[in-house]
């Protein structure tokens, strides 16, 4: 029996949420880094590769919590992430590749014209926040998605693919508009989220398959109201997967964890809260998923 954990985008609190999730989860026996197979996009990319990799969450949760009354300094001064209308333009792009006509891969280009032409982070600057996956060998069963930001198309970075790590799962996260699309091989690439939040039919093929979602009931609805349909989007994944045979289960952030999160996922000053909240939930959800997860 082979098993496949699945982590969601969510921006800089949805990685605070995830690996203070998977911290309460281990506090219950779930230990996540036992999955064979790790499938992660966008902020699931940064919490995935430190499961992938072996290193403690609660350790690495500690770090975020231990971060909190900095980044909280940092939102005083006006450097607490992206703003409200930032976020709101994102929406609106993501609504736009989402549910307009044409080709998939055309719509997402025209989200890649709009990264190249930003005023965002340099891509420098943006790699280095993953210095922590630096000169780290690559995880065997560790994949991460990203988007070619001039034709659209999806691409999926695995071990076979002779890339850095850091620099990979930079190219996951690198949202639109924030953050300058990310240079590997002399092409330039952008948030994997693009195609989907969560990817999770890449995990065809495992046994029982784990997916770790960012977006809660009540998130969901707000994004419906936007255009959006990501919930649809995720029951199709998880359709694909029960056809091919595989056991599914479902975490999604409850109204308490979605609550501590906000509306803006980039905003860092929530992180340490984020944090918080994935451990309850994860101490509260392992007994529910520890035959599961260790049978």
């Amino acid at each position: 029996m082979t098993r496949a954990l699945v982590l969601s985008g969510g921006g800089s609190v949805g990685i605070a949420w995830e690996i203070g999730l998977a911290a309460g989860l281990a506090r219950g026996g779930v230990d996540l880094r036992t999955a064979d197979f790790v499938v992660g996009t966008s902020a699931g990319s940064a919490v995935g590769a430190q499961l992938a990799l072996g290193r403690d969450p609660e350790h690495v949760a500690d770090l975020y919590r231990d971060a909190r009354r900095r980044r909280s300094a940092e939102s005083a001064r006006g450097s607490g992430g992206a703003s409200n209308e930032q976020m709101a333009r994102l929406l609106e792009l993501v609504a736009a590749t989402m549910t307009g006509e044409g080709p998939a891969e055309s719509r997402r280009a025209e989200v890649g014209r709009f990264a190249l032409e930003a005023d965002a982070l340099p891509e420098d600057a943006f790699v280095a926040g993953f210095r922590y996956l630096q000169e780290e060998s690559w995880p065997d069963r560790f994949v991460c998605p990203a988007i070619d930001a001039l034709t659209g198309a999806f691409v999926v970075w695995d071990a076979q693919a002779g890339v850095d790590l850091d620099r990979a799962v930079a190219s996951s996260c690198a949202v639109p508009g924030l953050f300058a699309p990310i240079t590997i091989k002399g092409r330039r690439y952008i948030d994997g989220g693009f195609r989907s939040a969560t990817n999770a039919d890449l995990a065809v093929g495992h046994d029982r398959v784990l997916i770790v979602s960012v977006l809660s009931t009540a998130r969901a609805a707000a994004a419906v109201d936007q255009g959006l349909n990501l919930g649809r989007q995720l029951d199709h994944e998880v359709a694909a997967l029960t056809a091919s045979g595989a056991e599914v289960a479902l975490v999604e952030a409850d109204d308490a964890g979605a609550r501590a999160m906000g509306r803006n996922l980039m905003d860092s000053s929530a992180t340490g809260a984020a944090v918080d909240e994935g451990i309850r939930q994860g101490e509260t959800e392992a007994g529910r998923l520890i035959d599961f997860w260790s049978p």
